[in-house]
């Protein structure tokens, strides 16, 4: 408690310090973290990320993974990739953000040897059977809408049972038929909002809207229902499905030597920066006082201390008699004080002070007793000024 009240200001200081620092990692966090940005990434908790679609796949059965990279260095276990619209961002150095047309072809070989694919846009970045088509337009940026449609199944299919609903964003597009084999699968009034496309080997999911299968709207009308069941008939025995993160900017970069200022994010950065400012503050604290130093306070050793340190002297020259007279003359001296008698009263008078039932009394006239005989033992006097510590 001592230490606490010396050091009170600094231990507050401190504390706020600490209260400042974990809020400004809060800001920070979400704030740079992906997981909290307004994008659909598979892991972003914003109400308009896609992490619970990810939890539900992985809730029944799927391996989800998040892939940053572009399209050509897919993985070689991807069964399903998923495709949002990208975020309206503009190249500084006019090019696509690190996709070239060796991705678009890539991308193109994959669906048509077996793999699957769920589209929610029309998109730069896709092979040019994918986004161009005269009967046919996706945009190519979707913002979040407030205006919602209910859409419902178009064909009585089996794999649906169950699913009656699907509240979807209105994108106000619609979808057309492809020269393909081509299945819608929901409407609302005429416009198709959802369709099967057999693509080759391949099949696509395509979709006019994006935003009923984020966080916020997922779990409205069958919309959670209905994109398992999709996913369900696209890979029925399970699969690895890869989430397009790097098309949402999250896009890992090629290998370069970076430092820990380039490499750690900013709420790194700026929890390293308080550290270095905490640690200059106690170092300062440590090595310099704040405000004029202060006396200690004198410490009054107690009697059995006092006894402890002369016991062995008087011992050693046998003169415990002596000893014991020297500290009863000290402890008198102390309670003529305490009890505002005069100086010179003797032991007697002292004792007789004192009330007939007090133990100290007892104490004292015991001591008095002790000092009268020749010849008294080290351990007999020990005994008797601690028996007095304690009265």
């Amino acid at each position: 408690m001592r230490f606490l009240r010396e050091r009170f200001g600094l231990i507050l200081l401190v504390g706020v310090v600490a209260v400042l620092l974990l809020y400004s990692l809060r800001l920070a966090q979400e704030a740079r973290d992906p997981r909290y940005a307004a994008l659909p990434l598979s892991y972003s908790q914003h109400r308009l990320g896609v992490k619970g679609f990810a939890r539900l796949l992985e809730r029944n059965g799927y391996s989800v993974r998040s892939h940053k990279r572009t399209f050509r260095r897919l993985p070689d276990d991807a069964d399903m990739l998923v495709v949002f619209p990208p975020p309206l961002v503009l190249a500084p150095d006019g090019g696509g953000g690190g996709w070239t047309e060796a991705d678009a072809e890539f991308l193109d070989a994959w669906i048509r040897r077996g793999g699957r694919l769920l589209l929610f846009s029309g998109d730069d970045r896709l092979p040019e059977s994918l986004r161009e088509d005269a009967n046919r337009r996706l945009p190519r940026f979707q913002f979040p809408v407030d205006r919602f449609l209910e859409a419902h199944p178009t064909l009585p299919a089996p794999w649906m049972g169950g699913i009656s609903q699907v509240k979807l964003g209105d994108q106000r597009v619609s979808l057309s038929p492809r020269a393909e084999r081509w299945v819608p699968l929901l409407h609302a009034g005429g416009a198709i909002e959802g369709a099967l496309w057999y693509y080759g080997d391949g099949v696509i999911f395509e979709c006019t809207d994006w935003v009923w299968l984020t966080n916020e709207h997922l779990r409205e009308a069958d919309n959670g229902a209905f994109i398992l069941a999709v996913v369900r008939k696209l890979l029925p025995e399970g699969g690895v499905i890869y989430f397009d993160d790097a098309g949402q900017g999250d896009l890992i970069q090629e290998r370069e030597v970076r430092g820990f200022w380039g490499v750690a994010p900013w709420g790194v950065r700026i929890a390293f920066a308080h550290l270095l400012v905490l640690t200059a503050l106690v170092m300062y604290s440590v090595g310099k006082r704040f405000g004029l130093p202060r006396p200690a306070p004198a410490r009054a050793p107690a009697l059995g201390e006092y006894v402890e340190a002369l016991a062995s002297v008087y011992e050693r020259a046998q003169a415990a008699q002596p000893a014991l007279e020297t500290i009863l003359e000290d402890v008198r001296r102390r309670l003529c004080r305490r009890l505002g008698l005069p100086a010179g009263a003797t032991l007697l008078q002292l004792i007789q002070a004192l009330p007939p039932d007090s133990p100290l009394r007892d104490a004292l006239t015991e001591a008095h007793r002790a000092v009268q005989p020749p010849r008294l033992s080290a351990d007999e006097a020990i005994r008797i000024l601690k028996k007095l510590e304690i009265e």
